[in-house]
């Protein structure tokens, strides 16, 4: 080979190398990768806030708008519950901070706040439930199965079923 295409290639994996570091900087630096994950199909979050687990419920069963308006007391009943779950968490978190400023910390309340939010998150977790249960009635047999699959994945924390694998012969 001659010495003026040797440079040139090494001008060119130089060149190659400096764009893949670039790219690396920009990454990870100024634009950090956002570690936001939802579900396929899920809505996209209204001004930042999250879907409630009911309602991500709702829209992936896909419900039409009379099933939506028969649900509608269910659902105006469900997030009133919610909202005032979710205001005596967040007293109790600014409890549990005002605590934890103090010179002296006390650990018999902070463990007593934390049980009360423990307390709080189970009854949440009780309601979304209870609602998505009381959803079943007003759903056609395809959107019941749907449900039921829905159900383990999001509130028992199973992973959803996989097909049975194909018997292969042995080797």
């Amino acid at each position: 080979m001659s010495p003026r295409l040797i440079q040139l290639l090494l001008g060119l994996s130089l060149l190659l190398n400096c764009f893949v570091l670039a790219g690396f900087v920009y990454r990870s630096w100024i634009a950090p990768p956002t570690f936001e994950t939802r579900h396929p199909g899920s809505p996209p979050p209204l001004s930042g806030a999250r879907p409630s687990p009911i309602d991500a419920l709702v829209h992936d069963l896909g419900l039409d708008s009379g099933q939506r308006e028969a649900l509608r007391g269910l659902l105006d009943g469900y997030a009133g519950i919610r909202r005032e779950r979710l205001r005596e968490i967040q007293k109790i978190r600014e409890q549990t901070a005002a605590e934890l400023k103090k010179p002296q910390i006390d650990m018999a309340r902070l463990d007593g706040l934390v049980d009360q939010i423990a307390r709080l998150r189970a009854d949440v977790q009780k309601e979304n439930l209870r609602t998505a249960i009381q959803l079943e009635p007003t759903l056609r047999p395809d959107q019941r199965a749907r449900l039921q699959v829905l159900l383990v994945e999001r509130f028992a924390g199973a992973p959803p079923p996989r097909p049975p694998a194909p018997n292969r012969p042995p080797q």
